[in-house]
């Protein structure tokens, strides 16, 4: 009896590796099918403005009052994920004209449904392999328990793996990204004219030799 159910155990666990192979060639079959769109939007605008800093803080302000968040801030950038809201990229256009002269403004989209269809049906194969592999675990002989085992960390790490990527891809999709680079009015003023108060100065016209760049 004990031989037979090793044999058996043998004769599903091989049945399980080519059920494994096959479903991941149904998976990768199903990503020629249509899917329903999931856009990823990624944004970039270069905004001039008349106090960087003080840009930069209203957009982080901005992205908070909507339930987005920053994932960079500098003195004169900011990278924000905003959520991909019906009307949220028409929005976003306007608040930046609202708030300086847009310079540079470009919109990237891609279609991530296949691909994103493809690593659920990749998970959902996973899944009940992995529940195949935990009933035969209960009636596997000693001897291919631990064959079983290494099979099962496959799986499992395969899981995580999946589950990661379909994490990025929600997020990707539920938030789009805008990269804002600004560049201040006032860095780019030349500088105001004046006199010295030494006539001397003025006659020899001392501080345009050296760079200043003041009137005679």
């Amino acid at each position: 009896m004990k031989i037979l159910k090793y044999i058996f155990s043998v004769l599903v666990f091989m049945f399980l590796i080519n059920f494994q192979g096959l479903a991941q060639t149904t998976a990768q079959t199903t990503s020629a099918q249509a899917a329903p769109p999931k856009l990823s939007i990624n944004i970039f605008a270069e905004l001039s403005v008349a106090d960087s800093g003080r840009a930069v803080q209203i957009f982080a302000d901005y992205s908070d009052s909507v339930g987005g968040f920053y994932i960079r801030k500098t003195n004169n950038s900011i990278s924000l994920r905003l959520p991909a809201s019906e009307g949220a990229v028409g929005k976003i256009e306007n608040i930046l004209k609202e708030n300086g002269t847009l310079i540079r403004y470009n919109i990237n989209t891609n279609d991530i449904g296949n691909e994103y269809l493809v690593l659920q049906r990749q998970l959902d194969s996973r899944r009940r392999l992995l529940s195949e592999y935990n009933r035969l675990m209960t009636s596997a002989a000693f001897s291919s328990t631990l064959t079983l085992e290494r099979e099962l960390m496959t799986v499992i790490a395969e899981m995580e793996n999946l589950q990661g990527r379909i994490n990025r891809m929600d997020n990707e999709y539920r938030f789009l990204r805008l990269d804002i680079n600004f560049f201040s009015e006032e860095a780019r003023r030349p500088p105001v004219a004046r006199r010295s108060s030494f006539d001397w100065i003025n006659r020899i016209n001392f501080f345009n030799f050296v760079g200043g760049h003041y009137a005679e």
